[in-house]
């Protein structure tokens, strides 16, 4: 497999770039403006105020309407500088820009044009009944740069052969919906461009609406800024604490704008915009003893308000130590991020057979629709690693009260309807919450408390669970006794998709498998379906287990099991 040597700087450090399948170039602001005037004849500002009229949010399952896949890594989430971050402390990037595009082809129907760079992306698309649509282009991180550079690059009266494909397909089925990873500012400008060229008045996007992705997709949407809440005065030493959480939600940016309670725990804002380091220090400080005084809280959790898959977090933080707060500052100030301050939390737990479930269930809107069902997820440490579906029905096999598990998704139901509903529509069309079962202590006492830890309104893992669950059923006769898990797993250097599938696919009485995306010596995702989600969360990681004892994949989680807690 073709892999990218080259070199990076990051705070006047070189770094090798290696072993990714693109480029480290990415477009800076002045120049995806400058692109934007070129293609567009309008700057960032106008393609914003643009796209909100001319990109239509819309609604689609699968294989209802024709679909173009555009797989690209997103600047919203900081895909590039999550990779970097690795490279900076000499761990394994997941390279993410080649593995959201292979893995996009899995939410392709039949006939779908799927738009890629990359050898697992061709593996993976080859191995599908949808078109696939190749740029040669990988000098760019993001697809969508890759994209807006051909098209910059390419004469008005002959574009670059895969948007002239992208353009026909448009042209001959004007109802053509785009889906997209998330609805990010170079999106805009490529969608636009496109939308424009192919001489249509609107373009569908299966893709949140602007204000929903960028304005409301952030940890920060679930917590009050340590200013704002310190405004509230002291509670009394007997205050019932979920009282006093309640009036800190009510000065949260969502609750202000929406009048709705979210479930949340404890937890409040640190924002760089304007901060000095002395502003960030007392900030960090001011959230630390909030949780303390208010609270009785010992230990918190430090999370960067839009990073991916809980990566980046900082748990454990000791609230009384100062030298610890510190080094919080000082981080928030070099990645030049907001971040939040919360409780942390000593999840609930549930074992299966070599593994011990953190209970952090997810709920999700699929189509514009409360989904049915949820998940369980598999982590690592703090990271996302995977997720099993379960249901009302099956959520007690994994520790969790049913009761329990209606209540989470009426809170993803009472988000929904904030965004849908009241006469508004902010285009909420897909995107999950997570959310923990988990002891907080202090105050609390040792009373379970409920809560919203994260909100990932856009493209989100469970989509592939959810899209292999959609498959098992279909191979199974539409039987809806049929539960599915996905694991992200860590090939070693040389496993291909083939290789791996080979491997994996093996028939097995009750099971259905498949490995769904393979990135040599990076990431991939496998999938088992079966009758119960307990055994297809078993099943899948023995499967990984069994891949590498086989030496195909670098980590195992029964191999070398890890602490949870997030």
């Amino acid at each position: 497999m073709q892999t990218q040597t080259q070199t990076v700087t990051h705070a006047d450090r070189p770094l090798a770039w290696e072993g990714f399948c693109t480029g480290p170039q990415v477009l800076s602001g002045a120049q995806l403006d400058a692109l934007a005037t070129r293609l567009l004849g309008l700057g960032l500002a106008g393609v914003e105020a643009a796209a909100r009229t001319e990109l239509v949010p819309y609604p689609a399952a699968r294989g209802a309407v024709p679909a173009i896949v555009l797989g690209s890594a997103t600047t919203l989430k900081k895909c590039y500088e999550a990779d970097v971050a690795h490279l900076v402390e000499g761990t394994p990037p997941d390279d993410f820009a080649t593995y959201n595009e292979a893995r996009a082809v899995h939410l392709a129907a039949p006939g779908d044009l799927v738009v890629g760079r990359t050898e697992p992306w061709r593996q993976a698309v080859a191995g599908s009944a949808a078109e696939p649509v190749e740029v040669p282009e990988l000098r760019h991180y993001y697809l969508t740069h890759a994209l807006l550079t051909l098209a910059a690059q390419s004469p008005a009266d002959a574009p670059a052969a895969p948007l002239a494909r992208l353009l026909r397909q448009l042209r001959q089925a004007p109802g053509t919906i785009v889906r997209l990873f998330a609805l990010d500012p170079e999106a805009r400008v490529l969608l636009l461009w496109l939308k424009r060229t192919a001489g249509l008045e609107r373009l569908r996007v299966d893709a949140n609406g602007q204000e929903v992705a960028e304005r409301w997709n952030r940890k920060t949407t679930l917590y009050p800024t340590v200013e704002e809440a310190a405004e509230l005065p002291p509670p009394a030493a007997a205050a019932d604490p979920y009282e006093l959480l309640a009036a800190e939600a009510r000065r949260t940016p969502f609750t202000r704008e929406f009048g709705v309670l979210l479930p949340r725990l404890p937890g409040y804002s640190v924002t760089r915009a304007g901060a000095d380091a002395a502003v960030m220090r007392r900030r960090v400080h001011g959230a630390a003893r909030l949780l303390r005084e208010r609270y009785g809280l010992p230990l918190g959790c430090f999370k960067p308000a839009e990073a991916l898959t809980g990566s980046r977090i900082r748990t454990g933080v000791p609230l009384d130590d100062p030298a610890a707060l510190d080094a919080l500052a000082r981080q928030a100030m070099e990645t030049e991020e907001d971040y939040v301050l919360e409780a942390h939390t000593d999840y609930l737990r549930h074992s299966v057979e070599g593994y011990e479930f953190i209970l952090a269930p997810s709920t999700h809107v699929v189509a514009g629709e409360l989904a049915e069902g949820g998940t369980v997820q598999i982590t690592r440490g703090s990271v996302w690693e995977g997720s099993v579906y379960v249901d009302e029905e099956t959520c007690g096999r994994f520790g969790i009260d049913p009761e329990v598990f209606r209540g989470v998704r009426a809170g993803m139901a009472g988000l929904l309807g904030a965004f849908e509903g009241g006469g508004r529509s902010l285009g909420f069309v897909k995107g999950g919450v997570d959310f923990a079962i988990a002891r907080i202590g202090g105050r609390f006492g040792d009373t379970p408390v409920v809560g919203m830890q994260d909100l990932n309104l856009s493209s989100n893992g469970a989509e592939y669970v959810r899209a292999f669950l959609a498959q098992a059923r279909e191979a199974h006769g539409g039987d809806r006794r049929i539960y599915a898990a996905t694991k992200v797993v860590r090939p070693v250097r040389g496993t291909d998709l083939r290789r791996l599938k080979a491997a994996a696919e093996e028939d097995a009485p009750g099971r259905w498998t498949r490995v769904l995306t393979s990135v040599s010596g990076r990431w991939g995702m496998v999938g088992v379906a079966g009758p119960c989600p307990r055994q297809a969360a078993e099943d899948i990681l023995a499967l990984e287990q069994r891949l590498h004892t086989a030496g195909l994949l670098r980590t195992s989680l029964r191999q070398a099991p890890e602490p949870c807690g997030a």
